[in-house]
C-alpha cells in the first residue's frame, strides 16, 4: 500500500564510495521481497556518491538520500536510523552485498514472528580472509552473550528493531569503529537476541574497522560491561561469566591502563564476595 511502514529500513552510510556502492545498490534492487525502503546516509561525498544512489532509486520500492557532512559512518547511521520508518533496521556498508535475490524474503517470516528485538544470521567472507574465516567462509553462528563479550556480530548480518534505538538510545559517536559493538552488548544484557540459520549478506572485510584500532572502546567498552555486571550482581544467569572482568583487566594491563585494570579486578572481586553472601 502506498504511505504504508515498510518492514525493514535499510541504513545504508556513504563516503566517497562510488566504485564499490554499486554492486550493493544493486543487490537491493534485485530482492524479491520488496517491502523494504532504502535511506544512503551520505556524508557529502565528493565523487558522486550520493547521485549514483538517486540513479537506483527508481529500481528500489522506496529510497531517500541524505547527503551532508557529517563526523564519521555511525553519525550516518544514527541520522539513517532515525529517518527509518520501518519495523526492523539493516545496516549495509557500501562495499558490501545481501546475500542473495531472496535474503529479505528468507528473513521477513523471521521478523514478522519474532518476540526478540534483535535478529541475525550469518555472513559470507568474500575477496581477501577477513574475520579468521578464508575467502567464501561463513561466518559466525549463534553469538550468545558469552561469546558476544569476546567478539562482535557482524553489523550487515543484524535486523535491529527499529524501536528498540528509542529504549537504549543510538550508536555512541564516541567509539568511532566499534559502536556497533557497544551497542550490542548493550543490548544483549537487557533484551532477547535471536540467531537465525541465514546468510544474511557477503561481507567484503574493507571497512575501516579492520584497519585501524578504536582506542576508546578499548577502554570504554570494558567500563560499561563492568558497570553491567555490578547492576545484575544477583543474576545467577550471569555468575559464570564474570571473569570476564579478568580477561579485560588483563588486556586494559597490557596497554598499560592500570587503573581500568584495577578497577575490572576489584569490581571481579566485589561480585564473587556477593554471591558469598547469597550463598
Amino acid at each position: 500500500m502506498p504511505g504504508a511502514m515498510p518492514l525493514v529500513s535499510v541504513v545504508l552510510p556513504t563516503f566517497n564510495c562510488r566504485d564499490a556502492l554499486e554492486g550493493a545498490m544493486a543487490s537491493l534492487a534485485g530482492q524479491v521481497e520488496r517491502d523494504f525502503e532504502v535511506i544512503v546516509s551520505d556524508g557529502a561525498s565528493s565523487d558522486g556518491s550520493d547521485d549514483l544512489a538517486r540513479e537506483w532509486a527508481a529500481a528500489l520500492p522506496a529510497c531517500r538520500v541524505l547527503s551532508r557532512p557529517d563526523s564519521g559512518i555511525y553519525d550516518a547511521i544514527n541520522r539513517g536510523v532515525t529517518e527509518a520508518r520501518g519495523d526492523w533496521v539493516l545496516v549495509l556498508g557500501a562495499d558490501d552485498r545481501l546475500h542473495s535475490p531472496h535474503t529479505l524474503q528468507q528473513a521477513a517470516p523471521w521478523l514478522l514472528a519474532t518476540e526478540a528485538d534483535i535478529v541475525y544470521g550469518d555472513v559470507r567472507v568474500v575477496g581477501s580472509a577477513a574475520l579468521g574465516v578464508p575467502p567464501g567462509g561463513r561466518h559466525a553462528g549463534p553469538m550468545p552473550l558469552h561469546r558476544l563479550l569476546r567478539g562482535n556480530i557482524c553489523q550487515q548480518a543484524i535486523f535491529y528493531r527499529r524501536s528498540l534505538f528509542d529504549r537504549i538510545g543510538l550508536f555512541d559517536l564516541s567509539y568511532p569503529l566499534m559502536a556497533d559493538w557497544d551497542f550490542n552488548l548493550r543490548a544483549a544484557f537487557s533484551v532477547r537476541m535471536q540467531w537465525i540459520d541465514l546468510v544474511v549478506a557477503d561481507y567484503a572485510g574493507t571497512g575501516l574497522s579492520t584497519k585501524r584500532r578504536d582506542t576508546a572502546a578499548m577502554r570504554g567498552i570494558p567500563e560499561m560491561v563492568r558497570k553491567e555486571f555490578l547492576r545484575r550482581g544477583k543474576d545467577p544467569e550471569l555468575w559464570p561469566l564474570q571473569r570476564i572482568l579478568l580477561r579485560q583487566a588483563d588486556t586494559l594491563r597490557r596497554q598499560g591502563h592500570w587503573r581500568d585494570a584495577a578497577r575490572q579486578v576489584t569490581s571481579y572481586l566485589r561480585l564473587q564476595w556477593q554471591r558469598l553472601l547469597a550463598a
